[in-house]
């Protein structure tokens, strides 16, 4: 009887153990989930912020022409060559701070499906994996911020 109740209880213990190794497994299916929703709001992130971008082009593109004219028509010549200079050198900036917009929703993107693919991992793998995609996130925004710090620049200098 004894032995009886030993095997029951090691049979629990056992059962137990086992259902707790498979809870720590990641399920594959939910990871391929997240990983496909992941790229889709990456994918929509980017093309918001594209669309941004083509409208803030559109918009510059309106207001250079559109001082051009003016200067084609003024009086002071002089004057109005600021004028569109000025216009070009607002436009510079604006397309430059698009673009910085893109570049971050395209890092942004590529991380959250990273972070996405690291839940397949489990323990250090999976904090490596997440603080790998981390620094490469922030490795491409430092990159984005210098391109539009240097594009900003070149625009107020010209």
């Amino acid at each position: 009887m004894n032995n009886y109740r030993i095997q029951i209880l090691s049979a629990i213990v056992a059962a137990a153990l086992l259902q707790g190794c498979s809870q720590s497994a990641p399920d594959m299916n939910k990871v391929r989930a997240d990983v496909a929703k992941a790229q889709a709001d990456g994918q929509k992130t980017i093309v918001d912020a594209q669309a941004k971008f083509d409208k803030v082009m559109a918009e510059n593109n309106k207001d250079v022409v559109g001082a051009q004219a003016d200067a084609n028509t003024a009086s002071n010549p002089a004057a109005a060559g600021e004028d569109v200079a000025k216009a070009r050198r607002d436009a510079a900036v604006k397309v430059a701070d698009a673009q910085f917009d893109v570049d971050k929703a395209k890092a942004e993107a590529a991380q959250k499906v990273a972070d996405a693919n690291c839940e397949a991992q489990t323990g250090d793998a999976n904090k490596s994996c997440k603080d790998a995609a981390k620094a490469s996130y922030d490795s491409a925004v430092a990159a984005a911020k210098a391109k539009n710090d240097n594009a900003r620049a070149q625009a107020k200098g010209s």
